[in-house]
């Protein structure tokens, strides 16, 4: 008996190899189709197969030579579903013939086809490598965003050098990712990039200084805040400034109130409510009178802090606004402010 499951264990690992290996084929065809629509359904399936991630790497590193620029981003942002890989040691015995990419060719061709343990994350490195250097700015963004799958030590050079690109999506991606791996070496240029013609780059490298908490980075903020001409980066500087100096944030935001800026006036008394704060209550309670729906909506997102009965009189009112966006999120968060 004991002998018969252990043929149709076999077997079933035979059945197994023998599906994949169909399977491998046939997506290997299809991403070489000559349909653009027809390599996009095979990268989708290759990122979503069961195949070994070895076998999964070296077709993205083919998809992410593609000339349909889809086919590229598919491939490149696939990589990170393969991120629990990238951390552990995990290594697919096979020839090294055909490998995905140049750099990858560049490293093993050298060696006579002989078997070597080579990891999915070194396979996945090399083709994030060469997306770095590809000429469109969004494959080069994707490429930096999945570099935040990767342990620190390993990508900080890569990073590092993103963060000089001539593209503010790159810029951008960079600052996030250097952020989310705390990576302190990006520090330096927080400031510099503080004074980016970019919004977005603003935006980002005062989310950036506010995450590593650059106290050399708080003047900047200040100004930021004070004075940039997009909102969002101002709303983006208080925050970071008062992470920076927690104990100062009552200190910080309570000035604020005290600005003509109305948007930043209610953005800290927003930060005050969360923190059962209410100083701002004027600001609020004045805002909703405003003609700008964009204010008013912003009053009734720091109302739903108040818990006091006029507080809650002011916001059910809302629900009969005329324009639509704050009426509807008046009666969406009616329930819960009860």
């Amino acid at each position: 008996m004991v002998k018969i499951c252990r043929i149709l264990i076999l077997s079933a690992v035979c059945f197994t190899g023998t599906l994949r290996a169909s399977l491998a084929d046939d997506l290997k065809e299809d991403i070489a189709s000559e349909r653009p629509l027809v390599r996009r359904r095979a990268v989708y399936s290759i990122i979503h197969s069961t195949l070994p991630p070895v076998t999964v790497m070296n077709m993205l590193g083919t998809a992410a030579l593609d000339g349909d620029l889809l086919v590229k981003r598919l491939a490149v942002s696939g990589i990170s579903q393969f991120s629990r890989f990238f951390d552990e040691i995990y290594a697919d015995t096979f020839t090294v013939v055909n490998v995905s990419t140049d750099i990858a060719l560049s490293s093993f061709t050298a060696v006579s086809p002989v078997e070597k343990k080579i990891t999915s994350a070194d396979i996945a490195l090399d083709i994030l490598r060469s997306a770095l250097n590809d000429n469109a700015s969004v494959i080069r963004a994707d490429a930096v965003r999945v570099l935040n799958s990767f342990p620190a030590k390993i990508v900080k050079e890569d990073v590092l050098y993103m963060l000089d690109d001539s593209s503010f999506l790159v810029v951008k991606e960079a600052l996030r990712t250097a952020a989310n791996l705390k990576m302190t070496e990006a520090s330096p240029k927080a400031g510099k990039l503080l004074k980016h013609k970019s919004e977005i780059v603003r935006f980002s490298a005062a989310e950036f200084a506010g995450a590593m908490e650059l106290q050399e980075c708080y003047k900047q903020l200040r100004k930021l805040a004070g004075k940039d001409r997009s909102v969002q980066v101002r709303e983006t500087a208080l925050e970071a400034m008062i992470k920076i100096r927690p104990d100062d944030k009552n200190e910080i935001l309570k000035d604020f109130l005290n600005r003509k800026d109305v948007s930043m006036a209610l953005k800290a008394a927003f930060l005050l409510a969360k923190d059962s704060d209410y100083s701002g209550r004027g600001i609020v309670f004045s805002a909703l009178e405003s003609e700008d729906p964009g204010i008013r909506l912003n009053a009734a997102k720091t109302l739903l802090y108040y818990d006091d009965e006029e507080s809650t009189g002011l916001f059910d009112s809302l629900c009969g606004d005329p324009d639509p966006g704050v009426r509807s999120f008046a009666e969406r968060n009616s329930r819960r402010k009860k």
